[in-house]
């Protein structure tokens, strides 16, 4: 059971998302008065902004219908990975990949949630975070499915 709970952490802290969410507090600390000034300086269409607020949100439905199918494709998919010795594996970086998409969600939503948006400069770095956590996880769940998908072609072949 601990060694269960260990790579869940691993997989959880040792990541290239948790990468990114440590670069992320690094340029704020390093390069905040910067990032105001260039959030500022900015200026961007508001219908275009009002709709690109919902990008991080719209990739985190996509991973979490890809993870669902992920895991419950078909019965017989279903039946085959859970006969896998390291189907706990699977399982627990669809959850850390679950745990990141709401993650990375709150975040993008955090700026317009305290009507500030991107114009000031912490608005700006947790919306543009947030989109490249996304496309890093949605990359990492698209990479796991065409994995799975192999290994059931090689698993159903005799």
């Amino acid at each position: 059971m601990s060694m269960k709970i260990f790579y869940t952490l691993r997989v959880l802290i040792i990541s290239f998302e948790a990468l990114l969410l440590a670069v992320a507090g690094l340029v704020w600390v390093r390069f905040h008065g910067v990032l105001q000034a260039f959030a500022t300086s900015l200026e961007l269409n508001q219908e275009v902004l009002k709709y690109l607020m919902f990008l991080p949100s719209a990739i985190a439905v996509w991973v979490i219908n890809e993870c669902r199918v992920l895991l419950q494709d078909e019965t017989n998919t279903v039946r085959l990975l859970t006969l896998w010795d390291d189907y706990w594996r699977l399982k627990t970086h669809v959850w850390v990949a679950l745990f990141y998409a709401v993650t990375f969600t709150l975040v993008s939503l955090l700026p317009w949630t305290v009507k500030s948006g991107i114009s000031t400069g912490t608005g700006l770095l947790l919306f543009v975070i947030s989109i490249l956590g996304q496309l890093v996880l949605a990359a990492s769940v698209y990479a796991a499915r065409i994995r799975v998908k192999e290994f059931l072609v090689h698993a159903k072949a005799p």
